[in-house]
C-alpha cells in the first residue's frame, strides 16, 4: 500500500468539506468537470481527504457497496476502495514528493509513459499530484507537456499545499478552487480526528493548526515518546534528537509550534514582560533554525535553548 493512500485509508467519513465535493461531483455528471483541477489550501486542510472521498464516489457508482452520498462514507467493502489499498488500481495514478524534496523528473516522465498507454477500459482516469509546489522548473516543464495534451479520459487534480511558490506556468494551466475551512469546522474535523484516532497528543494546546498536521504531529509525538507532561526544554530535546536521526523537517515544525504555544501562555500570564519574552522566543526558534540550517552541534544547541529557558523560569 502506497504511503499516501495507507494515510487516509481510515478517512472514510468527510467531516466538514462537503460543500467542495458537492461542487466537484455536480462538475463530473454535468461533464463539465476540468482537465486540470488544482486545490490550493493550507496543508492538513483535508484537500487529499476530499479526493479520496470523490474518487470512491465516481469508481463505486456501479457497485452495490457504493459511496454514500448523504451521509459522505465510503464503504470499506468497496471494490473500488480496496483495490486503491492493495494497488491493483489501474485508474488512479498517485505522484508525491518525498519527505522535503522535489517532485523527481524521472517520475514525471514515467506518468507522462504511462498515460501514453491506453485504458484498459472506459473508465475516466485521474492523476493526483500532491505537493505539486515541489516540482522544480524540469520537473514542472516536463508535466506542462503532458497537462497540454490529455486525452479524452484522463484527468489531473494537483493539490497545492502552499509550503513553497507554485510555478505560474503550472498555476496558468489550471481552474483553481482554494479550500478553506472556519473554526468551527476545523474545530468539527479534529474532534473527529481525536476520536476515531484516540489521539494524545503532546501539546499545550491545539492553536491553529490544521487538522492533518494535528494529526501528524500526534503520530510524531508517538513515535518518539513525547509526553504531553514533558516540561518544553525535554519536548525540545526529544525532537531535535529524533530530526539528526530521521532528518524529517515535519519534527522542526512541530518544536517551533510547541514554542510558539508555551510563549503564548507565558506572555499571557506576564503581559509587563512581553518585550523580554518575544525577544527570548525568537533567539529559541532562530537556535532551531540554525541547528537546520547549518548542521550544527545538537547538544551545543541544546544547552544554548535551556540556558534561555532558565533566564524565563527564574
Amino acid at each position: 500500500m502506497s504511503k499516501i493512500v495507507q494515510k487516509f485509508a481510515q478517512s472514510t467519513k468527510l467531516i466538514s468539506l462537503d460543500g467542495y465535493f458537492d461542487e466537484m461531483v455536480i462538475l463530473y455528471e454535468k461533464k463539465i468537470f476540468p482537465k486540470v483541477l488544482l486545490l490550493n489550501g493550507k496543508k492538513g486542510i483535508g484537500k487529499f481527504t476530499l479526493v479520496f472521498h470523490f474518487l470512491n464516489y465516481i469508481y463505486s457508482k456501479g457497485e452495490k457497496t457504493n459511496y454514500n452520498t448523504e451521509d459522505k462514507l465510503i464503504n470499506k467493502h468497496s471494490n473500488f476502495y480496496n483495490s486503491l489499498l492493495k494497488k491493483t488500481c489501474l485508474d488512479v495514478i498517485f505522484l508525491l514528493a518525498e519527505e522535503g524534496k522535489n517532485i523527481k523528473i524521472e517520475d514525471v516522465r514515467n506518468l507522462k509513459s504511462v498515460l501514453s498507454r491506453s485504458s484498459l477500459s472506459d473508465s475516466p482516469r485521474f492523476t493526483i499530484i500532491d505537493d505539486v509546489e515541489f516540482l522544480n522548473t524540469n520537473s514542472a516543464n516536463a508535466l506542462l507537456k503532458t497537462l497540454e495534451e490529455p486525452t479524452l479520459n484522463n484527468y489531473f487534480i494537483l493539490i497545492n499545499n502552499q509550503q513553497a511558490n507554485l510555478l505560474e506556468t503550472i498555476s496558468s494551466r489550471c481552474l483553481k478552487n482554494n479550500i478553506y475551512l472556519n473554526s468551527n469546522q476545523r474545530k468539527k474535523v479534529i474532534d473527529h480526528l481525536v476520536k476515531i484516532n484516540e489521539i494524545n497528543i503532546s501539546i499545550d494546546k491545539i492553536g491553529i493548526l490544521t487538522p492533518g498536521v494535528l494529526l501528524s504531529y500526534a503520530e510524531l509525538s508517538e513515535k518518539y515518546n513525547v509526553e504531553e507532561n514533558d516540561d518544553i526544554s525535554t519536548k525540545i530535546h526529544k525532537i531535535l534528537h529524533a530530526y539528526k536521526k530521521d532528518k524529517n523537517k515535519l519534527l522542526i515544525s512541530m518544536s517551533i509550534f510547541l514554542v510558539d504555544q508555551f510563549f503564548y501562555i507565558l506572555l499571557n500570564k506576564n503581559k509587563n514582560k512581553i518585550d523580554f519574552l518575544l525577544n527570548i522566543k525568537s533567539i529559541i526558534v532562530d537556535k532551531i533554525n540554525d541547528f537546520i540550517m547549518y548542521n550544527l552541534n545538537i547538544n551545543s544547541v541544546l544547552n544554548s535553548i535551556e540556558l534561555k529557558l532558565k533566564n524565563v523560569r527564574e
